[in-house]
């Protein structure tokens, strides 16, 4: 019998049926597709099929809506400041495009080469700070040393995990009101509950095919609407910046499904899950010696951890068809709720056999 602590009443593990065929830690770097998501896109190919070009006419505008709803409803954000982009990059560069070029960022070393990358690509002077346990506090101390107009970070870093402190942020955003802060939810919008409008964040961007499971070609930015009256920014502006490009007619669908999918789930206890098996697998890495030591260190982590394994013992679990990938100087894996107990086990009895 299954010890339902580490399961919800009613699992969706049935929905992703590559979990059954091999020990899947790789959300960070893809969500799996769902039954349910393939068998939506495959009636919607012979909507394609019938109806051509009027496919993209009849479609286009109805999947948009529907994807903005849910994004905007599963983060609670107002809808119209909720844009549905390509990615993450597109979502990002489309708004710091809109600020002056006097503005100075502050930014974590080690950040998503994306973001960083578009910020000096943009003519945008920044600094970054080292990556610490106390990155925190480093950022605090900072702050009270120079001016800076944002601070734009990951809310979890892609290559380590490492989880910024929400409650943190709340107290940066009293001290500096005028800050902006402008966050990459990638690894984090749909891996952690989280409200948008209680947030003291004022943007957040991503892509959708990790945490949410939508499938490539979506993004998302979400804005407050008093940041973009603050820098005289009209959302008819955004909205026009945001059609820039190709949106593709069917991700736009899969975003909407994906999304509604969660929202028809007990989230808080699908995170409770989530979070149990990150905590049992941060658990075993650490009595194996495989975790930096910033991130035992720490209180609080994701569910992302990178493991301290070389390159020949990577490819060895690889053989073993665990999914994970190479990241940094190390070995990136993910739980999500989908995974189970067995599934760590089952890891941990193949990393054994290599130490």
């Amino acid at each position: 019998m299954k010890n339902t602590y580490f399961y919800t009443k009613d699992s969706m593990r049935s929905y992703f049926p590559i979990l059954d065929s091999c020990v899947y830690l790789n959300t960070a770097y893809t969500g799996p597709l769902s039954s349910d998501l393939l068998e939506w896109r495959s009636k919607d190919d012979i909507s394609f099929l019938t109806l051509g070009d009027h496919y993209k006419t009849k479609l286009e505008k109805q999947y948009y809506q529907e994807a903005r709803e849910a994004v905007a409803r599963f983060v609670n954000s107002e809808e119209k400041t909720t844009f549905i982009t390509a990615n993450f990059s597109s979502a990002f560069q489309n708004f710091i495009v809109q600020l002056p070029k006097s503005f100075r960022f502050l930014v974590v070393e080690d950040e998503y080469p994306s973001l960083t990358g578009l910020i000096s690509n943009h003519g945008f002077s920044s600094k970054e700070i080292p990556m610490t346990h106390l990155v925190e506090q480093a950022i605090w101390e900072e702050l009270h040393l120079n001016n800076y107009q944002v601070l734009t970070l990951s809310a979890v870093q892609y290559t380590s995990g490492i989880l910024l402190d929400m409650n943190w942020l709340v107290k940066i955003k009293e001290a500096f009101p005028e800050l902006l802060l402008l966050v990459d939810g990638t690894q984090f919008i749909g891996a952690h509950q989280f409200d948008f409008s209680a947030s003291p964040i004022d943007g957040i961007f991503g892509s959708s095919y990790k945490w949410l499971m939508a499938g490539y070609g979506t993004g998302f930015a979400l804005l407050k609407k008093e940041l973009l009256t603050r820098l005289n920014i009209p959302v008819a502006m955004l909205d026009q910046a945001y059609d820039r490009g190709q949106l593709s007619v069917k991700a736009l669908g899969s975003l909407a499904l994906a999304v509604n999918t969660l929202l028809d789930q007990d989230f808080i206890q699908l995170m409770e899950v989530k979070d149990r098996l990150a905590n049992y697998l941060k658990a075993g890495l650490s009595k194996r010696n495989l975790l930096d030591e910033i991130v035992e260190q720490r209180e609080k982590h994701s569910s992302i951890f990178n493991i301290q394994l070389n390159r020949k013992q990577y490819e060895s679990l690889l053989a073993e068809n665990v999914r994970c990938i190479w990241r940094g100087n190390g070995v990136r894996i993910a739980v999500h709720h989908y995974n189970t107990k067995e599934d760590i086990d089952r890891f941990f009895n193949y990393l054994d056999k290599l130490l």
